[in-house]
C-alpha cells in the first residue's frame, strides 16, 4: 500500500513560554465549513504583539502564533464558501465572533465574548498559511501593496472605530491624536477624511514629520501639546482627542485639551490612570470612552477609504518571519516609525 504524502509543514512564528520568539513548523491547516486558507503575502506586527509577548513570557497566556493584522491570497476554499474566490487578494479581519451572543446581535462584534481573535487565541498571521472563516475576508483594495493592505485589519480599523465610530469626528471638529505610530498615523488620515483638522502628539521627530506628511494639520512634542491644541482652537479645545498611549501623563492632556462637549478616547492597554470627579464631567459635559478593538464594519470603512486613495498606512520596515524577534525589539525601543510588517 502506497503511503499517503502528507502536506509540507507552514512555517510560522511562535511566542513560546519564557518569552522566546522561534520559527516553528505547523501541521498545514485545512479549511473547513465556511472557512478559507489565505497565503499569508503579508503580516503587520503591531504593538500589542508586545503585550502578547509579555503575557506569555509571564504564564498568563499560553504560547501562540500572534499576528493580527494579514493581506494574502486565498488559496483554497472549504465547502459552503461562495463569496470568495481562490486566487483573490484579499484582507482579513481578526476578530472571530461567535453571532450568538448579546454583543453580536447588537452589532458590537468587538466586545463578543464567546469568540476567537487571530493572533491572540487563533494561530494568527505570521505564519505562511491561516485559516479563516469567510465571514471576516474582504477584498484587498487595488490601491495598496499587499504590506500596507495588511495593516488596515488594526491600524486602519481601529483608527476608524476610535475616530468615527466612538469619537464621532466631522467636519469642522478638531481632532487631537496623541502618539503617531502606526494606528495614530491612520487616525491622522481618516479623521481628515471626514474633514476635520488634526494635531498629532509625539515625542519623536521623525513621528511628527510623518504625521505631517501623512495631513495633520500641526503637530507638536507632549511638552507643547496642549498649547499647540488650544492655540488651534482659539483656546477652546478639541472635539474629540483620541490617546494611543495612555498613561497617567496623556490622560491629564487628553482631558485639559477637551472642548465643551469633548470625547476623549483611550486606545492604548494600561494599568495607569487619573482622578476623575462627576464635576469634571458635567461642567463642560465631556465624554471618556474606552476603545476596545474594531468590528467588520469599521474594517469595511478604512478598506473603502484606502480604496478612496484617503488612507493609506505607513509602512517603514518589512522582513522576513526569521526577522520579527529583531522588527518587535526595535518596535519596543521606539525606533520604527508607523508599521514594520513582516513578510513569510
Amino acid at each position: 500500500m502506497a503511503a499517503v504524502a502528507l502536506p509540507p509543514p507552514v512555517r510560522a512564528v511562535r511566542f513560546q513560554s519564557g518569552g522566546n520568539i522561534e520559527v516553528v513548523d505547523l501541521p498545514t491547516p485545512e479549511p473547513k465549513e465556511g472557512e478559507v486558507l489565505v497565503r499569508v503575502r503579508a503580516a503587520g506586527v503591531c504593538r500589542t504583539d508586545l503585550h502578547l509577548l509579555h503575557d506569555v513570557k509571564t504564564g498568563r497566556r499560553e504560547p501562540l502564533v500572534p499576528g493580527h493584522e494579514i493581506a494574502g491570497t486565498v488559496q483554497k476554499a472549504g465547502p459552503g464558501v461562495g463569496r470568495v474566490r481562490v486566487g483573490e487578494s484579499v484582507v482579513v479581519h481578526f476578530e472571530l465572533p461567535c453571532g450568538r451572543c448579546r454583543s453580536c446581535i447588537r452589532k458590537k462584534t468587538n466586545l463578543c465574548t464567546e469568540g476567537r481573535t487571530l493572533g491572540f487565541s487563533a494561530n494568527g498571521g505570521y505564519a505562511e498559511f491561516v485559516v479563516v472563516p469567510e465571514d471576516v475576508v474582504l477584498a484587498a483594495p487595488g490601491t495598496l501593496e499587499a504590506e500596507q493592505a495588511a495593516t488596515l485589519a488594526c491600524s486602519g480599523a481601529t483608527a476608524y472605530h476610535t475616530v468615527v465610530t466612538l469619537g464621532g469626528a466631522d467636519e469642522r471638529d478638531v481632532v487631537a491624536v496623541i502618539g503617531a505610530g502606526g494606528v495614530g498615523l491612520s487616525a491622522v488620515q481618516v479623521a481628515k477624511a471626514r474633514g476635520a483638522n488634526v494635531v498629532a502628539v509625539d515625542p519623536r521627530e521623525a513621528a511628527r514629520t510623518a504625521a505631517k506628511e501623512v495631513g495633520a494639520d500641526e503637530v507638536a512634542s507632549p511638552e507643547d501639546a496642549l498649547g499647540a491644541i488650544l492655540a488651534a482652537t482659539r483656546d477652546r479645545g478639541a472635539d474629540v482627542v483620541v490617546d494611543l498611549v495612555s498613561t497617567t501623563e496623556t490622560m491629564q492632556l487628553g482631558v485639559a485639551a477637551l472642548a465643551p462637549g469633548g470625547r476623549l478616547v483611550e486606545v492604548a492597554l494600561g494599568e495607569e490612570g487619573i482622578g476623575v470627579s462627576p464635576s469634571l464631567l458635567i461642567d463642560k459635559e465631556i465624554s471618556l470612552i474606552g476603545a476596545n478593538s474594531s468590528t467588520m464594519a469599521d474594517f469595511a470603512r478604512a478598506v473603502d477609504l484606502a480604496e478612496a486613495k484617503l488612507l493609506k498606512p505607513v509602512v517603514t520596515r518589512t522582513g522576513s518571519l526569521a526577522e520579527a524577534a529583531a522588527l518587535l525589539h526595535d518596535l519596543e525601543n521606539g525606533t520604527i516609525v508607523g508599521r514594520a510588517v513582516l513578510r513569510p
